[in-house]
């Protein structure tokens, strides 16, 4: 049987010498990815993603030939999974950092199939340091609000800034349906390789996506709310606080499905 844990640095099975190294994964950035049949949508965007964070962060960048050779390494036995890729350092007490001391970590688990219930979101105040780059610290500014939302009976958090404005999810980026266009909002969020994805998509199909802000007092104007990320893009939001939105046709579902469809698949 394929393993269904693998990690893997700079392409070779990680050992427990490697362990110390890994103390280091705060001081660095991430994606992740679903894979099906050894391809990934959007290879394009990660491979950007990781470079542009690199550089600002570390000040320079690995090839994307090396990242691409890990990912082509660990997916050899298990063509369908989920990756995670994190490029980090250890040397981050240097004055500079090279290119030498970048190393890949990639986490191969099972694949992840999307969610087909919608889902009831609390809204919490929350700005995010650095919100373009998925930084590896991210994690603690989620689980103390995502915890509070479900322990008020919600199943998630959706961020807004000091003027209520709605930005993104805690692990997914939100969007709304006015009955014609798909509206994102304009609030900093993380870019999300999926929402990008869909947007191009979107236009290609004939279908407006517009970026403005989105006050929580003005949720009334949209029919459908929905969250995207690595494993959802058509995630239905049934909920935000006490604003209910109505699922009863499947419009936006069709619209963001025939969009996903058409977004094609890059091989590793």
């Amino acid at each position: 049987m394929d393993n269904m844990f693998v990690q893997e640095l700079d392409g070779r099975p990680l050992t427990m010498a490697d362990m110390p190294r890994l103390m280091a994964l705060q001081y660095g950035h991430f994606t992740a990815m679903q894979v099906r049949q050894r391809q990934v949508k959007g290879l394009r965007l990660h491979l950007e993603r990781l470079a542009g964070s690199s550089r600002q962060l570390f000040g320079c960048q690995l090839p994307d030939r090396h990242i691409i050779d890990c990912l082509h390494q660990i997916t050899m036995e298990q063509e369908s999974c989920s990756l995670r890729v994190n490029i980090f350092t250890t040397a981050f007490g240097q004055p500079v950092i090279r290119e030498k001391d970048l190393q890949v970590l990639v986490t191969k688990t099972p694949a992840v199939a999307p969610a087909s219930q919608p889902i009831k979101v609390m809204s919490a105040r929350f700005e995010r340091l650095l919100p373009e780059i998925k930084y590896s610290g991210i994690v603690s500014g989620i689980l103390a609000y995502r915890r509070k939302a479900m322990d008020a009976g919600f199943d998630d958090v959706l961020y807004v800034d000091q003027q209520q404005h709605i930005s993104e999810g805690a692990i997914w980026n939100v969007g709304f349906y006015d009955g014609q266009s798909i509206v994102l909002p304009a609030t900093p969020a993380l870019p999300g390789i999926m929402v990008q994805l869909l947007s191009d998509s979107l236009w290609n199909n004939g279908v407006a996506v517009i970026h403005r802000n989105v006050p929580l007092s003005q949720l009334y104007e949209y029919k459908n709310a929905f969250y995207t990320n690595s494993v959802n893009h058509r995630g239905m939001i049934a909920q935000i606080d006490q604003h209910m939105f109505d699922h009863s046709n499947d419009t936006l579902s069709d619209i963001l499905e025939r969009a996903y469809e058409t977004i094609p698949w890059d091989n590793l």
